[in-house]
């Protein structure tokens, strides 16, 4: 097997992983509710820490794969972070119960969005450097569909777990879903890639190395809006589930697997988009997505019925996840503006972007949702959808 191949199969097992897994966290929120009392502020404190965490390391990580050129074993800790943390969200019920169950899972949120802040940015590079650009969209898109994959299999199988057994089940799926990572890590160990030139790490300052600089920030700065305004629209997604049980009041199984459903309704739009960025061009098909990602949030919200709600969100989740390929691929069209820093530009716009977006998502739901609000759910993600329609705006200037 040649390093293309190698690349692609291993980024594609790690994405599979990385986003099957990631798709199985927010299933566990409306069982925290119902069974142990977790609100649903305290819930989106859990998935917009993620992201926080998420934004602040994403720029360190990119910058150390950049300097190291060592993709396999940084994209190898990050899944077996990530997978830590969803073992310890799914197992701490045993054990902790009230105030100390809470702190825990804030710890196990940081260890999370640490984790997540790897695969996206690094695996993106790791296709640039082994594809000509000829083949990078089909990868990307090929890539994605098999995250998508990992979508639909992992929470279809933790929602089967849950209802059948009980939530520290997940455990052992997450155990699972490492081992997955590590043979990963076995088909790309080897692969050499390219390093930048020089250590962009400023010296003496441990704060900034995580921040963006100027030289990467300034040209990126359109897309990274984009991305941020898209990421705000389609970070409702970790609080659907919750949605689904507490306001439209379907059943558990139900709502885990229309959710399930949602996630892998990306398998086809990832190699679709890529299809579309190559024959209309990156910019059509980005704002095309993002579009589509707002009408679609604004007909679950407002949908009439159930089976226009089920349809709805799982529309919704097929142009959620067609962000992969559209937005990095993006960043690889103006490679030529910051030579041996793609994957520091891949970390400011996904990393910053898609997760300060993603962060803001369940902020603005829940206090939205506060009592002394409006009292619900709803006007959160009607906000959400609004503001999704910058992304659409400012595409023209990216």
């Amino acid at each position: 097997m040649d390093d293309r191949k190698k690349s692609l199969a291993s980024t594609s097992i790690m994405h599979f992983v990385n986003d099957g897994i990631s798709g199985v966290i927010p299933l566990m929120y409306p069982v925290y509710n119902a069974l142990y009392g977790i609100s649903l502020q305290t819930v989106s404190v859990f998935t917009a820490l993620q992201n926080v965490i998420s934004i602040v390391v994403s720029p360190y990580v990119g910058n150390k794969a950049d300097s190291s050129g060592n993709f396999a074993w940084l994209m190898t800790l990050g899944v077996l972070l990530l997978t830590f943390g969803t073992a310890g969200y799914a197992v701490s019920v045993l054990f902790l119960g009230g105030s100390p169950l809470i702190i825990v899972l804030i710890l196990f949120s940081v260890v999370i969005g640490v984790g997540s802040s790897f695969y996206h940015p690094i695996g993106a590079s790791a296709l640039g450097q082994k594809l000509d650009s000829s083949d990078l969209s089909k990868a990307m898109g090929v890539n994605g569909s098999i995250g998508s994959v990992g979508r639909l299999v992992l929470p279809f199988l933790a929602t089967l777990m849950i209802t059948y057994t009980t939530l520290p089940s997940l455990g052992i799926l997450a155990l699972a879903a490492a081992l997955g990572g590590i043979g990963g890590f076995a088909i790309l160990n080897g692969v050499t890639f390219e390093k930048a030139s020089t250590t962009r790490i400023p010296k003496g300052s441990a704060w900034k190395s995580v921040l963006p600089e100027w030289r990467l920030a300034r040209p990126l700065l359109p897309l990274t809006l984009v991305s941020f305004s898209r990421g705000l629209c389609t970070g409702v997604l970790p609080l659907i589930p919750f949605y689904l049980v507490n306001v439209d009041h379907f059943g558990g199984l139900e709502t885990g697997f229309i959710y399930a459903l949602s996630l892998g309704a990306g398998t086809g739009s990832q190699i679709l988009f890529g299809f579309i960025q190559e024959r209309v061009g990156y910019r059509f098909a980005l704002g095309f997505s993002n579009l589509g990602a707002v009408v679609f949030l604004l007909a679950f919200v407002l949908s009439p019925n159930a089976i226009f709600t089920e349809i709805s969100v799982i529309v919704f989740g097929l142009f959620t996840y067609s962000a992969f390929p559209l937005l990095l691929g993006m960043v690889h069209k103006r490679a030529y503006l910051y030579p041996g820093d793609v994957t520091s530009a891949n970390s400011l716009v996904w990393g910053i972007g898609t997760s300060g977006g993603g962060a803001a998502a369940p902020l603005l739901i829940a206090a939205l949702a506060l009592p002394s609000a409006f009292g619900s759910l709803t006007p959160g993600f009607i906000g959400a959808a609004v503001v999704g329609v910058v992304s659409v705006v400012l595409v023209p200037f990216t």
